[in-house]
């Protein structure tokens, strides 16, 4: 074979080599985040869980992370987000992308120890053991060497992933971080032990890139209370985008807005949207396809960085029907509506801070009997507020549709040093009183809080409380988003310098949210006002109640503090006023929680009403053409006074109280944050 024929068969070697070196030397593709996720990201759960990330599924997520690729001019990025809408991968994808293709050291914090322990085993460790680029690359922690991963530390070529506790100190500092993600930075503690706002010594790990300005920083959550936000700070600063789609009809670039979501009051709900720009019907099953098609609109000039609000109203992992289902049954509820506001609308929740006015209450007392448990009333529980000279306590009945009644208020008087003395004996007494009900019986108080606070009777409140298994020993806690009763821990008695063998347990109560639902119940209008019913949570005050008892109960307010240049909402004092009796009404509700006030099926409370004589099965509770009740109870007459009784907890438990009507409507009266235009 000659040269010639050698060459038309086999290619010439320069150019093969020119093209394997311009292969090895030419820039590589520059990083877009949401593509690489596309590619190679394996979602470690939700509908999608063990598959590839899906753009098509959550379309808001990709505009997100490509804001915080190597080559964009962004350093910051804020969402303020609710849940059941699939953002947070939009985090793990950020991370996993820099990890395989731009390495560095990146800081993923967290707000609890819990938190961290459970993202690196929900979430973190399963999306590295399936994706192959992530397993390739990081160390796995079973290595016996140095360089092998942790828990808290993924160990790879060019960096490292560590995992921060961003409630504690030490974590927050000496390290010098590239990129970093805040997550639910709301929950991240006001001031880190006397440290300042943990946020801030999060972005003191970046100043080392400050002058480079390749540093990447995104924060999330969902928002809490509004005027001690964090992520819906970090919203409004910046440039406040929302997603929008094209309206059917006309063409407008809308965002979808709960207000003009439209839904029955009851099932079937049959939610749909009504446009803002031209009032045309979009039913669910047009969404996916409009959101699909949606794109993020700025509409904050002015903003310093992207900031991006993303809701359930959007979400292809829940339904439109699901919201109003939450929405309906939010109403009337402050907990519950304050939930649906941070995790379903995305929304800080404002919680209105003026104390009721005293006169107003005064003016809508009613004629029942004091020291009788009435009709409505299921559960009977005690606060008790322990002072030096004596104990305050108001005795609360509570109805399945949390509507209360003041049974009785009590100033035991008398020395609180000795808990087998005084005060105490009297406090003894009221512990086995029994309660005439409107059944017939006679009824001990079901659960009672005995404050053992920070005072100087802390240990009495122990010692008077260890054995009596209807009493608790509370401790009331400051602070927003804590359970009415959280989890007991065991504390040491001690009296006349003996230590008391077992010691007792203590409960912590969380007063700020207890007392935000209180007044918001208080300010609720019900027959007394004109209104057809009382509604749900309506509290109800004997004409036995003095000016004195008013005074008390609302002798708080809210007010804005600001501390280490963080501004948080706290319950004060107004002065000159007492709050005993205000601190004892919370104390009582706290019980009721702990009793099953707002998780008490209506087979429970049927079972629970039969208890107290009422010949009805959950059926009869639940009969959908309820009896009227008339308040008025005739003399002389038991049978008729149970009949009433049965009646009127039929009227409250019915699938449609009395006068209640199935009608189309928006959820008008839920209180919402409005959206902050430019």
């Amino acid at each position: 074979m000659t040269i010639a024929q050698r060459g038309a068969d086999f290619p010439a070697p320069l150019p093969i080599v020119a093209g394997a070196l311009a292969r090895v030397f030419a820039p590589p593709e520059p990083l877009v985040p949401s593509r690489w996720m596309a590619e190679h990201l394996i979602v470690p759960d939700g509908p999608r869980a063990g598959g590839r990330w899906d753009p098509s599924l959550t379309p808001y997520v990709g505009p997100i992370v490509d804001c915080l690729g190597p080559d964009s001019p962004h350093n910051l990025v804020a969402v303020r987000k609710s849940a059941q809408t699939g953002v947070s991968v939009a985090a793990i994808g950020l991370v996993a992308a820099y990890i395989d293709r731009a390495p560095c050291r990146i800081g993923y914090a967290l707000p609890t120890i819990d938190a961290l322990q459970e993202f690196n085993r929900e979430k973190l460790t399963p999306t590295i053991e399936h994706t192959e680029a992530l397993k390739a690359r990081i160390r796995p922690q079973t290595s016996r060497s140095a360089t092998g991963s942790t828990t808290t530390s993924k160990q790879y070529p060019g960096g490292s992933l560590v995992l921060i506790n961003a409630n504690s100190a030490p974590d927050l500092r000496a390290k010098t971080l590239k990129v970093g993600i805040g997550d639910e930075v709301d929950e991240w503690a006001a001031d880190l032990e006397g440290q300042g706002d943990p946020w801030g010594l999060f972005m003191d790990r970046f100043i080392a890139f400050h002058a480079t300005g390749d540093y990447r920083l995104l924060a999330l959550s969902t928002p809490r209370l509004l005027a001690e936000s964090r992520i819906d700070d970090l919203f409004q600063r910046g440039d406040r985008r929302y997603w929008h789609i094209t309206c059917p009809h006309c063409d407008s670039e809308i965002p979808l807005e709960f207000g003009h979501l439209t839904f029955n009051k009851r099932p079937p709900y049959q939610a749909h949207y009504i446009t803002q720009c031209c009032g045309c019907e979009i039913r669910h099953y047009e969404k996916a396809t409009l959101v699909r098609a949606g794109r993020f609109i700025a509409t904050h000039a002015d903003g310093l960085y992207p900031s991006f609000h993303v809701d359930a109203l959007i979400s292809q992992l829940t339904t439109w029907d699901k919201i109003a289902e939450e929405a309906v049954a939010a109403e009337g509820d402050e907990r519950k509506t304050k939930k649906f506001t941070n995790t379903t609308l995305g929304l800080p929740y404002e919680v209105k801070g003026d104390a009721p006015d005293h006169v107003r209450l005064m003016e809508r007392r009613e004629e029942y009997a004091e020291n009788r448990v009435p009709p409505l009333a299921l559960l009977l529980t005690a606060g008790a507020d322990v002072q030096h000279k004596g104990i305050w306590v108001e005795i609360v009945a509570f109805s399945p549709d949390r509507q209360s009644w003041t049974v009785s208020v009590r100033w035991l008087e008398g020395d609180t040093t000795d808990p087998n003395k005084g005060a105490w004996l009297a406090l003894q007494e009221l512990y086995d009183e029994r309660f005439e009900d409107a059944f017939g019986n006679t009824r001990l108080i079901d659960a009672i809080a005995v404050d053992a606070g920070d005072g100087a009777r802390a240990n009495q409140a122990y010692a008077w409380a260890r054995g009596r298994h209807r009493a608790y020993a509370i401790k009331g806690m400051s602070g927003w988003g804590r359970p009415a009763l959280g989890t007991p821990t065991k504390v040491q008695v001690s009296l006349h310098g003996k230590r008391i063998t077992g010691g007792a347990m203590v409960w912590p109560v969380g007063t700020f949210d207890l007392k935000a639902e209180f007044y918001a119940n208080v300010r609720k209008d019900g027959r007394k006002a004109g209104q057809e019913l009382d509604p749900p949570g309506y509290c109800h005050f004997g004409s036995f109640l003095n000016e004195a008892y008013f005074l008390q109960i609302t002798s708080e307010h809210l007010a804005d503090v600001r501390a280490k240049g963080r501004l948080t909402k706290v319950w004060q004092q107004i002065s000159g006023r007492p709050n005993h009796l205000l601190d004892a009404r919370v104390y009582a509700t706290a019980m009721a929680e702990h009793l099953g006030l707002t998780r008490k099926t209506r087979d429970q409370w049927a079972a629970l009403a039969q208890r107290y004589g009422l010949p009805l099965g959950a059926g009869d509770l639940f009969s959908p053409a309820p009896l009227a009740v008339e308040r008025e109870q005739p003399p002389d007459a038991a049978a008729v006074a149970k009949a009433e009784a049965a009646a009127a907890l039929k009227a409250t438990l019915a699938d449609k109280p009395a006068g209640a009507a199935s009608r189309p409507g928006r959820f008008a009266r839920l209180k919402r944050v409005p959206k902050r235009r430019g």
